[in-house]
């Protein structure tokens, strides 16, 4: 199974669900509607992001002007069969010597005592081989995938090694970013398109991470392996090898051209130093502590909605009218900053989809993932104060909400109806009122965004916010509005949210 060659890529068209090459997808003059259709929206996003990386390896383009040529037009099957050649070996999974994300000597141990189920590649999955929380994310059992498809096989070794778990161990990071850090990209108007919307030119990559096409090695980790137990430096790590970074030592298990499981040997080595990765914002106050355990990459949080760091993915700091402590050092990643820059796109409106891990109480545990759409009309490069100040609107009607059921959860508490279970009762209607507004608060920022006439709709931008934390508050009160003993807890909280809600002028009618 070869990625520069074979049928791989599992899309849909007319609803019908296929495999295709990434040949015929960049080289298709009909310009089919195939959508990418892989097991799980997660995977729907790292599968895209293999494709810009095999790509960006492969058929770089020198300049602005080249990468505006291939936007437009397919490319010829003959300019794309000749620039594979000096790579075919690196993308091939069952390859001898150099399989695709993978060491080559890796074998079976005794008794299969390095075997682990094909679920651990999969983020979230729980597998037979592990007992911690991270196994358990999204899924009840350990048998949900036993066998897959080689396509899909690598999808997840990429998401695994770059945006997932360590799988080398404790001393071995994960890609080059950390553990689970957020991806960016940008999307547009059909599937060829997205891919090259996302290739960086070399002319670019020159003027702005130089460092990527001058380091010492470019080649990825399953060519030149990194030298076991020690550290290699982020500043001697190219562009491809970086792209493809793989900190963990595995194989894969292939029964009947399907992969089963796989074999895994303690990872290789850790990374110190900054590797300025294309697809992730980066937060440059934290990339300049001098903590060389700090990632400076963005990740998803869980006290926080995915559009509450929403200037990070759009802006740096330099673009931003309003800087404040929060958002100070903040830097787009490469992709959307070449977006912004490049005469192809510059006026146009941006569709950023956005996804990643939020990480849980321990070092690999999970506490769920994110995965959302943005999308901002023309002009969103000059919007960045308009977007900040929809954020802290949405950011402070919450804080009334949780201020309300903290209030609600008090009284109720020293009215003796919950006093034995006081704190499980307060965190359990605080972090309702959490997870319901930060659920339903994203398409309300999507619906908002679409739009973003500031000048004549701020106090409907509040109001609307303001709707939604009342319509909550009233959901979660529903169960205890008939409990006599409750009903003062209900009376005064809701009058102090109005109150606040009042305040900031999102008066309820």
């Amino acid at each position: 199974m070869n990625l520069l060659i074979d049928n791989w890529i599992p899309v849909s068209l007319n609803g019908k669900s296929q495999r295709i090459s990434l040949k015929q997808l960049l080289c298709n003059k009909q310009e089919q509607d195939w959508r990418m259709a892989a097991l799980r929206d997660d995977m729907d996003l790292a599968a895209l992001q293999l494709l810009v990386c095999l790509v960006q390896v492969a058929l770089m383009p020198e300049d602005a002007k080249t990468l505006k040529k291939r936007w437009f037009e397919p490319l010829p099957e003959s300019d794309y069969e000749k620039a594979i050649q000096p790579f075919i070996d690196w993308f091939d999974l069952l390859h001898p010597e150099t399989p695709f994300m993978q060491t080559a000597t890796v074998t079976p141990e005794k008794d299969n005592k390095n075997w682990a189920s094909l679920q651990k590649l999969f983020v979230g999955l729980p597998e037979k081989t592990s007992t911690s929380a991270s196994s358990n994310g999204f899924f009840n059992t350990s048998d949900e995938i036993q066998a897959v498809h080689l396509g899909d096989a690598a999808i997840a070794l990429f998401q695994q090694a770059t945006n997932g778990f360590s799988l080398g161990g404790a001393a071995f990071s994960v890609g080059l970013k950390g553990s689970m850090p957020l991806t960016t990209l940008v999307l547009s108007e059909n599937f060829r398109k997205t891919i090259w919307t996302n290739i960086l030119s070399k002319a670019f990559l020159l003027e702005k991470a130089p460092e990527l096409l001058n380091a010492e090695i470019q080649q990825p980790t399953w060519v030149i392996a990194p030298h076991t137990g020690k550290q290699e430096n982020a500043l001697h790590i190219g562009l491809s090898r970086g792209l493809f970074w793989q900190p963990a030592k595995i194989k894969l298990e292939v029964k009947n051209g399907l992969a089963t499981g796989f074999f895994k040997n303690t990872g290789m080595c850790s990374v110190p130093g900054f590797w300025q990765h294309p697809h992730t914002p980066i937060d440059m106050l934290r990339l300049h502590t001098g903590n060389a355990k700090e990632k400076p990459f963005l990740s998803a949080r869980n006290d926080l909605p995915l559009w509450g760091q929403m200037l990070s993915f759009f802006y740096t700091n330099k673009q931003l009218k309003i800087v404040d402590e929060q958002q100070e050092g903040t830097s787009c990643a490469l992709v959307v900053q070449q977006y912004q820059d490049n005469n192809t796109w510059r006026g146009k409106n941006i569709k950023l989809a956005i996804g990643g891990y939020v990480k849980g109480g321990s070092a690999e545990s999970l506490a769920g993932r994110k995965h959302e759409t943005y999308s901002l009309s023309t002009d969103w490069e000059n919007k960045s104060a308009e977007m900040d100040h929809l954020i802290k609107i949405g950011l402070e009607v919450y804080k009334k909400l949780d201020w309300a059921m903290n209030e609600f959860a008090r009284i109720a508490i020293d009215k003796g109806k919950h006093k034995a279970k006081e704190s499980g009762f307060k965190k359990a209607v605080k972090g309702k009122a959490k997870q319901t507004y930060f659920d339903n608060s994203e398409s309300l920022m999507h619906s908002i965004l679409r739009k973003l006439a500031w000048d004549d709709d701020i106090a409907n931008y509040q109001k609307q916010f303001a709707d939604l934390a009342r319509t909550i508050f009233e959901q979660i009160m529903a169960p205890y509005e008939h409990d006599p003993k409750m009903l003062q807890a209900i009376i005064e909280s809701r009058s102090l949210l109005n109150n606040m809600l009042n305040k900031m002028g999102a008066v309820h009618e």
